[in-house]
């Protein structure tokens, strides 16, 4: 009688669909789990900095970045697709404290960054990418 119960038609439809929700959970997930973030660091803020991050998997639809530390005066993150003049997003960073962060479409497995100094002369930058 209890294993009647606990395997009814009800209960084994129930366990099916809770098996392909967490299947389809688990492959839309994979290429975010799959990747893993970036970090630059900008020591010298009165100079240029060029960086690039890139994705394993084949095409990859998403960018996200997060920029934080200090800064004496005005500086420029900017993103790009790697090799064009296209411009994903630009952070104008002010003087003080810098915490900025962001996630755009994005339509190639690899980003440039461009630390662009503005006065800036000291301070620090940590610069957190991921393409997937």
């Amino acid at each position: 009688m209890k294993w009647q119960n606990t395997l009814n038609a009800h209960n084994i439809a129930k366990a099916i669909i809770l098996f392909f929700v967490g299947l389809a959970f688990f492959l839309l997930m994979w290429p975010y789990w799959m990747e893993d973030e970036r970090v630059f660091e900008v020591a010298n803020p009165s100079q240029a900095y060029m960086f690039e991050d890139s994705s394993r998997s084949r095409h990859a639809d998403v960018v996200e970045a997060s920029i934080t530390g200090n800064l004496d005066g005005t500086a420029r993150v900017e993103i790009y697709y790697p090799d064009t003049i296209h411009r994903v997003w630009t952070f104008e960073l002010p003087p003080g404290r810098i915490d900025s962060s962001g996630r755009w479409d994005f339509y190639d497995r690899k980003i440039r960054i461009d630390y662009i100094p503005g006065t800036a002369k000291k301070g620090h930058l940590k610069i957190v990418t991921k393409v997937f």
